[in-house]
């Protein structure tokens, strides 16, 4: 089959699908792998998909993920409960690393602990703004509006000087592969700092193995603690190494 026939058909099967992988694609039309990769790459060009770790998503895939003043509506319950255990961690003196997350905000909401907190999100430094035994530090840069998290070359290089005592991190998307975000300047803010941190704590509803988004942040062997509201699955357990912590919230 030639290329544009087969281009025109895996458009097909992404709107369809809303995500393929690399080697459906390869069974699809029994190609090779270079083959496959050189047809994602001229998708990727058109703007028809969007590349992920293994494959590829339709590039309004992002549209079925919850905005951030979407998510501040739902899982409140749970929100708390996780912001809570993720609190347990915390000790006085201790300098950490908080990401842009609706679940993080509301532990920044409730910290009452004497610390130094480094951060990318503007809600976050709202939140502790009245709490003056903490030492808050906004890793500045430009902003993005819509998630509203600070980004630049200047943020990374601000984070490659600092050695975090524990990063508490949030996700758009967990699978076997890692962890994943929606905005790729965001991925690799936290990307720098889980390498330049003791202890990484990954927050995430049990809902996003159900979801897929683009930017790849860590493999799961990076992750020494992960709090969730549900139990985990056999399979999803195997995701993480057998010596990573999983805490899951009592609800009651």
């Amino acid at each position: 089959m030639h290329q544009s026939k087969r281009i025109a058909r895996i458009k097909e099967l992404l709107a369809e699908k809303k995500e393929l992988t690399t080697k459906e694609i390869m069974n699809e039309f029994n190609i090779s792998q270079d083959t496959a990769r050189r047809d994602i790459l001229l998708l990727v060009e058109r703007g028809a998909a969007i590349r992920t770790h293994g494959g590829i998503i339709s590039p309004n895939y992002d549209n079925l993920i919850p905005g951030y003043e979407e998510r501040m509506l739902h899982f409140t319950k749970e929100k708390n409960a996780i912001a809570e255990v993720a609190l347990s961690y915390l000790r006085k003196d201790v300098v950490c690393f908080v990401d842009v997350s609706t679940t993080l905000l509301k532990f920044c909401q409730k910290m009452n602990e004497k610390v130094t907190v480094f951060t990318h999100s503007l809600d976050n430094v709202l939140a502790m703004s009245l709490k003056p035994y903490i030492n808050i530090n906004l890793l500045g840069g430009k902003l993005n509006i819509e998630n509203r998290f600070f980004y630049g070359m200047d943020t990374l290089q601000k984070i490659n000087k600092i050695r975090f005592d524990i990063a508490f991190i949030a996700t758009g998307s967990i699978d076997k592969e890692g962890i994943y975000l929606v905005n790729q300047e965001d991925a690799a803010i936290v990307q720098c700092v889980i390498e330049n941190s003791r202890k990484v704590i990954l927050v995430a509803e049990n809902q996003k193995f159900q979801y897929k988004v683009p930017y790849h942040v860590c493999s799961l062997d990076k992750i020494d603690v992960f709090i969730t509201d549900k139990p985990l699955t056999k399979e999803q357990r195997n995701f993480f190494n057998e010596d990573t912590e999983i805490k899951v919230i009592n609800k009651e």
